[in-house]
């Protein structure tokens, strides 16, 4: 991975994010899918203890799109002045360091053959060797059995780093990945290590030569060709590996804008918005169908799914992607709005797609992709803050939280439903089922106008 230097500055006291978009060389979007990330605030590169973490939202994964953020009393616990800071990327798990990644056992061009084994040869030969050449009847019938035959294969590198390349071969053969080539040993060779590539992520080609020479047999099994290829992962950028990818200096500042908490809105009730026909946020008759105009002027604003439309929401799923769209919805949070995503379970709704949408809304929240049927949830949820919740959440199958995912609101054994996340001065709610008390969220207002008073 590259690393990206980008300066910023904090107002300290006030809520703060950033948006950053991550390319590769070439300018293609960094794809994130599966990595971790971390990032931290320190007073110098070799200070012990942070400062401050960053919290780090992956906002669209395979386009190399992350938020950097910190709450307001986060910010408000950092002394004015200059600060560095780094965000740390970890490869996602998958096979382990020293894993094999290719070998020619997935040989299988046209005219490929494999299986065959002799005595003379070592165990890699009779375990990875493949033939150009029909390992069977007289090499004579071939058109041209003691010529070079050339097949290439393009083959996915899980990772960025080092690449060992073992090879031998009955008689002749070579490796060649990127310009770079490794002749095959002998076949009755035990050392099979022929070198290293450093390798890029992604696809690459691999292009093999074999040949045979000739003796005094004229069958294949008097005179045998055969190669044997095996590539494996042996280290760099890959599993488990942490790679630094942004980072850059601070500069912490005092921030003398006065406090803009919204406590009172002009229609003291739920709003929904609806950017997929009656598919989604049409949870109840008391609440009102609103535009993203209007989202200012409602307590909570409900999006998502639908109950008995068990469908994907890809209109909604654009206009999160809209970044006029998304600074509407992030400026009414910041200023301590409310909004309510509604999610469903698995088989009913796309719970890929929820997440997708989830990330947009800046929130770490995630449906879990598990589907339970409690008849009701418990609140959970404790102290000042709990005090105008229900006991239960009644939900039809519901789709259950990760764990982690925010504070839990209601919970089914060891399973929440319901959880919610600040944003700024406002906060993220995220619900499992449209069913239920889904239904009518609206007797919850003041319940979850709360989570900004004291959550």
């Amino acid at each position: 991975m590259s690393v990206y230097v980008n300066n910023i500055t904090i107002d300290t006291g006030a809520y703060f994010s950033r948006d950053f978009y991550l390319d590769n060389i070439d300018g293609s979007p960094l794809d994130l899918t599966g990595y971790t990330a971390a990032s931290q605030i320190r007073k110098h590169p070799d200070s012990v203890n942070a400062t401050a973490n960053f919290t780090v939202a992956f906002i669209d994964r395979t386009n190399g799109r992350i938020r950097v953020s910190l709450g307001r009393t986060t910010t408000a616990e950092i002394k004015p002045g200059r600060y560095m800071y780094d965000v740390m990327f970890t490869e996602p798990e998958g096979s382990a360091t020293n894993a094999g990644v290719w070998s020619t056992l997935d040989a299988d061009n046209s005219g490929s053959y494999r299986g065959y084994t002799n005595s003379a040869w070592t165990s890699f030969m009779n375990t990875y060797a493949y033939s150009r050449i029909p390992q069977s009847g007289f090499l004579s019938s071939n058109p041209d059995p003691y010529g070079v035959e050339t097949d290439s294969y393009i083959v996915t590198f899980p990772h960025s780093g080092s690449y060992q390349i073992e090879a031998a071969a009955d008689n002749v053969g070579t490796v060649t990945i990127n310009g770079t080539t490794f002749n095959a040993v002998d076949f009755n060779d035990t050392n099979v290590g022929v070198g290293s590539i450093y390798l890029d992520k992604g696809n690459h080609t691999i292009t093999l030569t074999q040949q045979n020479i000739q003796n005094a047999f004229d069958t294949f099994a008097g005179n045998p060709v055969g190669l044997a290829v095996s590539i494996t992962y042996i280290g760099g950028s890959g599993v488990g590996k942490k790679s630094i990818v942004l980072e850059g200096n601070i500069l912490a500042t005092q921030d003398i804008t006065p406090q803009c908490l919204v406590t009172s809105y002009t229609n003291a009730a739920f709003g929904a918005i609806s950017e997929d026909g009656a598919h989604d946020s049409g949870i109840g008759s008391g609440l009102t169908q609103i535009t993203i105009n209007d989202i200012g002027e409602y307590g909570v604003v409900a999006f998502g799914h639908y109950d008995n439309n068990c469908t994907d929401l890809p209109n909604l799923t654009t206009k999160f992607q809209d970044s006029t769209y998304m600074d509407q919805i992030q400026n009414y949070l910041l200023l301590g709005g409310i909004v309510m995503y509604i999610g469903e379970y698995n088989s009913c709704g796309d719970t890929a797609a929820h997440n997708t949408r989830l990330g947009l809304l800046g929130t770490s929240m995630r449906l879990n992709n598990i589907s339970i049927t409690p008849s009701t949830a418990a609140l959970t949820l404790t102290g000042q803050v709990a005090l105008n919740f229900p006991a239960t959440w009644s939900h039809g199958t519901t789709n259950s939280l990760e764990v982690n995912s925010g504070t839990a609101i209601y919970s089914s054994g060891s399973n929440v439903t319901v959880a919610y996340e600040k944003y700024g001065s406002g906060a993220i709610i995220l619900v499992g089922d449209s069913n239920g008390s889904s239904k009518t969220p609206q007797n919850y207002y003041n319940a979850f106008r709360d989570l900004v008073l004291y959550g």
